[in-house]
């Protein structure tokens, strides 16, 4: 195109293609996005809402309420008594001070009168005996600090030594020979004499074998050094006098402590470390640990606590906090790991340490089912023998079949009479006898469909603990590896002494790693040299023969066929000729004989098929432990989904479905591509988001973290969208169990008991879901919940609340006219309710919502006024709003939460967090009917509502949740 001042050919089509690239121009202009946000900032409710000033105004008018009360009484006394002044004028002038400044006077002497006594009675506070005793104890201290210091001289290496000695000895003998001379006696030539060098058995070594004792022939015990040769008992207490004296060095900053740790206190028995510490007593008259703690400072307290303690009090301190933190796994592992002898001492040190028997601990700390469980492991009288009947494994095999519900929970079960009747072995062929009866059903997959959460886990670490407790603690330090982690320290200095070379070699096939490579790159710490040495430790009494042998129960091999009639499958046990005779079970075989060295054969015979060297290797392949792992993970699915299959299942009337074209895969391509962006595609996301059920976003967040491994599903969208999304973000990526959680918690720091969120989950969760809520309510705020619901409101309202904390609630919607015109007759108390009746408690604590309802509607029926008016009439304050939410939470559900969702629309500012958990909360239960019935209340939509009254951005997300986007 020609530039100005040129000629064109045709000035019409020229004018057109200005004005074309004009428009075009504007276009760009007008579609272009600001990079600054520059929309209207958040309105928070506290600046608008001025709580304060309102709370100080209420405080005002409450005083004037108050003061104007006392005013109308004083002035209805007044008119009701007859007049107390005469008209009579002769009277005496008195003051009106006159008994106030009496009493003062009083006081005043009264007060005289105490001082005096005590001045009387006083004693020196100082003592001179006690400072004189003081003042030898300094001085012995120092005269030790001296003797200890000189310790530190030049180090003479041991030739030049040698040639001070001889020449030490030259002087004496020229000395001797000139005084001989000045005698008269005779100056022969004498030669030196050899210098004796100290014999191999005056040197003592430090090392973990040095306390080794023997018995010599005569019956008396003697103390062996690392090359052999006996040592007294002089020699013993010397050794222990010297490890005393190098940890007092070390705690007064006189010698480096690793080394010191290492020698002194690493490489001896906690016997050992027990006479350290009382010998250092004895010298110092100081105690050891809190001499080491001041020296060395905080980063040794965790070192210094675990080893300078017994192995009995170090297990009561794990026992200890497994049962405050409600971490019933590791507390099975302890008890059911330890023998009666090593319980029994167990059971002493958890008493001196925390005044309470373990068995009381359990009682207070624990329910049951687990309460059982513990107290049968803590009694110590358990069958230690390894014999095993095969009749009475049958029996008790099918017994254990056939018991149905209650046979591994409850206390009279069939599972817990075995654990106290019956030993290890005899447990371990059971288990695997009923497997085969259960059709290859393993035990801890009915366990975990049977019994709850925490209940399953602590049984499948008892029934793992049948094989091996390596590999639970194995875990532990891996997830607990931090040296300044009592827990990790304490848990690896007690398995030092039982059974560390099997824990390190289950960490090395669990995580593929040597346990002491990663204490010493996860460790950075002054401590890291003396943990790689307790981890390097093996006990005293460790078999070395039998070190590595695996001696763990192994389960027969199944093999799934498919019938050519029927197409099902049926269950086929391939069996070795012990394992026919023990009908599927396989003990472990009674070995008379060393194990003999394995050669593999050169060639196949016919012979080799009786050849016990040419049979297949029981050793565990790695791809069989892949194959076990991928098994798990399969199981592990499966229990996800019968568990969204129960939650669709109570998904009556909710906006949100489960997806039929589900797929994980797809679906983190699609939110990644969306997230990459500068401006996330928000459509995208909503859309994935809101069109899955809980069960499957779950999947989708696991599949993102093991595509993605750099950044979480949740960390990322809160990154990416503003800060109005973050907790419709965690409430769509978080279960119900542990949104319900997290809203409680909130709910507890904010309203309490008036919060609409905390009632509505209190009133409509069912027993196993409220157990849920309460193990991870305490495994990640360390509370218990209804000590929190409680600590602060009526105790009978407490109570209430705490009956309603267990769920026993029937679940059903069957109505029964005649059953609710009964309760309600005994409901009414002379035309009222009484809050505290069991009668009204029965009905609102265990019938379904639908019953509850009617039964209110005979009551209204047979007293004329409502359940609300009499609880009004009943209690007062905040007691009664509670009981009013509480009730009305039960009675009906839904016009709960409608009324709770309006409210949170008016007034001066909008809680957008209360209709964000409400929404989210109910958004698979019964969502569709608080629409409908909000639409009929209040003549206008939840959607329209939602578009016009509320502020943040995470509307468009509610707003597709609730189907209407």
């Amino acid at each position: 195109m020609p530039g100005p001042g040129f000629p064109v050919a045709n000035k019409i089509l020229y004018k057109y293609e200005q004005d074309r690239a004009y428009r075009l121009h504007r276009q760009k202009v007008n579609a272009s996005r600001p990079t600054v946000k520059n929309k209207q900032p958040k309105k928070y409710p506290h600046l608008i809402l001025q709580l304060k000033k309102i709370q100080l105004e209420e405080e005002r008018q409450a005083e004037v309420d108050h003061e104007n009360r006392l005013l109308l009484q004083k002035m209805s006394k007044i008119m009701k008594e007859p007049a107390l002044v005469d008209s009579w004028n002769e009277y005496h002038t008195k003051s009106l001070n006159l008994p106030q400044r009496e009493k003062q006077l009083r006081e005043i002497q009264m007060e005289n009168i105490g001082l005096a006594k005590r001045l009387e009675h006083t004693r020196p506070v100082i003592r001179s005996d006690e400072l004189e005793g003081e003042y030898q104890q300094k001085k012995y201290l120092q005269m030790l600090w001296n003797e200890n210091s000189k310790d530190y001289d030049m180090v003479i290496p041991r030739h030049q030594r040698y040639r001070q000695l001889r020449k030490m000895k030259e002087a004496e003998l020229a000395k001797e020979r000139e005084e001989k001379v000045a005698n008269g006696e005779d100056d022969k030539k004498e030669s030196l004499p050899p210098i004796k060098k100290p014999s191999e058995s005056q040197t003592i070594r430090y090392n973990a074998d040095t306390y080794r004792s023997t018995r010599s022939d005569n019956g008396d015990k003697e103390r062996k050094s690392d090359d052999g040769s006996t040592m007294d008992k002089s020699q013993f207490s010397s050794q222990v006098d010297n490890d005393a004296k190098a940890l007092f060095k070390v705690a007064k900053d006189l010698a480096q402590p690793e080394d010191v740790f290492i020698r002194n206190l690493v490489r001896r028995t906690p016997a050992q470390r027990k006479k350290i510490s009382e010998r250092f007593k004895e010298m110092y008259s100081l105690d050891l640990a809190s001499e080491l703690r001041s020296g060395l400072g905080e980063d040794w307290d965790c070192v210094i606590e675990a080893l300078l303690k017994s192995k009995a009090t170090g297990s009561a301190k794990l026992l200890h906090d497994a049962l405050e933190e409600g971490d019933y796994p590791m507390a099975v592992e302890i008890l059911f790991t330890c023998k009666n002898t090593d319980l029994a001492d167990l059971r002493g040190s958890f008493r001196q340490e925390y005044s309470q028997s373990i068995d009381t601990t359990i009682n207070e700390k624990t329910e049951d089912p687990e309460r059982s469980l513990l107290a049968t492991l803590a009694k110590g009288d358990r069958d230690e023998s390894n014999k095993v009947d095969e009749s009475t494994a049958e029996t008790d095999a099918e017994d254990l079949y056939e018991s149905g519900d209650g046979r591994w929970s409850s206390d009279a079960g069939k599972f817990l009479k075995l654990l106290r009747t019956r030993n290890n072995k005899h447990i371990t062929v059971v288990l695997n006898l009923y497997k085969i009866h259960n059709k290859g059903v393993e035990a801890p997959e009915d366990i975990a469909r049977e019994c709850s959460r925490s209940y399953a886990e602590a049984l499948t670490a008892l029934i793992n603990s049948l094989h091996g407790p390596e590999n639970h603690f194995a875990e532990r330090l891996f997830r607990t590896m931090s040296p300044t982690n009592p827990e990790f320290v304490n848990l690896l200095v007690v398995r030092s002494e039982i059974d560390m070379p099997a824990v390190r070699k289950a960490y090395k096939k669990k995580f593929d790693a040597e346990l002491v490579d990663d204490i010493k790159h996860k460790c950075q710490h002054t401590t890291t040299k003396v943990l790689v040495e307790i981890a390097n430790k093996t006990p005293p009494n460790w078999p070395k023969s039998k070190r590595f042998v695996d001696k763990r129960v192994r389960l027969p091999s199944t093999v799934y066929r498919r019938s050519s009639n029927d197409g099902s499958q049926h269950l086929t046990i391939q069996q070795t000729q012990t394992q026919k005779k023990w009908k599927g079970a396989n003990p472990v075989p009674q070995q008379t004989k060393p194990p003999i060295k394995r050669v593999e054969p050169i060639s196949k015979g016919p012979d080799m098929k009786h050849n016990p060297l040419g049979q297949p290797s029981m050793r565990v392949a790695a791809d069989t432990s892949i194959q076990r792992r991928e098994e798990e993970k399969l199981k592990q699915l499966e229990k996800e989904h019968r568990r969204e299959e129960e939650r669709q299942k109570k998904n009556i009337s909710g906006t949100i479905k489960a997806a039929n074209n589900f797929n994980p895969s797809t679906d983190c391509e699609r939110l990644h591509d969306a997230l990459m962006e500068d401006h996330p595609d928000e459509d995208v996301i909503i859309e994935v988001l809101t069109t899955r059920s809980n069960g499957q976003r779950q999947i989708l967040k696991n599949k993102w973290s093991s595509k993605y491994k750099k950044h979480s599903l949740e960390s990322r969208l809160k990154e990416k969208l503003s800060v109005d999304y973050d907790e419709t973000i965690m409430g769509m990526m978080m279960t119900p169990s542990e949104y319900d959680a997290h809203c409680l918690h909130e709910a507890l720091d904010g309203m309490g008991l008036s919060d609409p969120v905390l009632v509505g989950i209190l009133c409509t969760r069912d027993a196993k879901e409220m157990k849920e809520i309460k193990d991870i309510f305490k495994k990640e705020y360390k509370k218990d919940l209804t000590e929190e619901l409680t600590a602060h409101i009526d105790p009978d309202l407490a109570e209430f609340v705490t009956l309603l904390c267990q769920g026993d609630r029937d679940q059903g919607k069957e109505v029964n006219a005649q059953t609710a015109r009964k309760d309600a007759e005994k409901m009414n108390k002379n035309g009222r309710v009484d809050v505290v009746d069991k009668a009204f408690r029965d009905v609102v604590l265990k019938k379904n919502h639908a019953q509850v309802k009617q039964t209110f509607e005979e009551f209204e029926q047979l007293t004329g006024s409502d359940i609300y008016q009499s609880i009004a009439d009943t209690v007062v304050g905040e007691t009664e709003d509670a009981y009013i939410s509480l009730v009305k939470a039960i009675e009906d559900p839904v016009r709960f939460y409608v009324e709770k969702l309006f409210s949170s629309f008016g007034g001066i500012g909008t809680n957008e967090d209360n209709i964000i958990r409400i929404i989210i909360s109910r958004s698979e239960i019964d969502m569709r009917d608080i629409k409908v019935e909000f639409q009929k209340r209040n003549q206008k939509s939840l959607s329209a509502m939602l578009k016009t009254d509320f502020p943040g951005d995470s509307k468009n997300m509610l707003l597709a949740i609730l189907g209407d986007s």
